[in-house]
């Protein structure tokens, strides 16, 4: 639920929390809300691939540390937030080098004005197709809810 609750903020929402702990998670009514997101960046800071994986990072040791199984590693769960599969899950140190790359190519084409479709943060979310699901049925909903909202307004013509 988190991955997918991190993917979501970062497509949706354009966030990255920057600061997430377990203290920042609010499990109500079967659902995961971030909190506390003072400390957030917007996809597009110069550093948000390095906090993201940060965040990675604390959620990874948090759980692990109360014997939760099946928790991702930080830099599998960074890959599959993020959608960057190509990166060495192996090593820390080329898997933490390889982000700082691909930030400072970020910030250049910025500073240049070009953009940068190969490693514009927004394009390398993963849409994953638990995320597009859940995106998917949020969109189902609220065409059912129009459709709804359309018949009635129809009927009340009518009388």
């Amino acid at each position: 639920k988190a991955v997918v609750s991190t993917q979501s903020t970062g497509t949706k929402c354009k966030l990255v929390h920057a600061d997430l702990s377990a203290y920042n998670l609010l499990w109500f009514n079967g659902a995961l809300y971030f909190i506390d997101l003072s400390q957030g960046v917007l996809t597009d800071h110069p550093s948000a691939l390095t906090y993201l994986y940060r965040d990675c990072v604390a959620m990874h040791g948090y759980f692990e540390a109360r014997g939760l199984k099946g928790v991702l590693d930080p830099r599998r769960m960074f890959a599959e937030i993020t959608g960057f599969e190509d990166l060495p899950l192996s090593d820390e140190t080329a898997f933490v080098t390889q982000i700082e790359h691909i930030q400072r190519q970020e910030v250049m084409n910025f500073k240049h004005g070009k953009e940068s479709s190969d490693y514009a943060f927004e394009s390398c979310f993963n849409e994953s197709r638990l995320l597009h699901e859940i995106t998917s049925s949020e969109e189902e909903e609220e065409e059912e809810e129009e459709e709804e909202e359309e018949d009635e307004e129809e009927e009340d013509e009518k009388e």
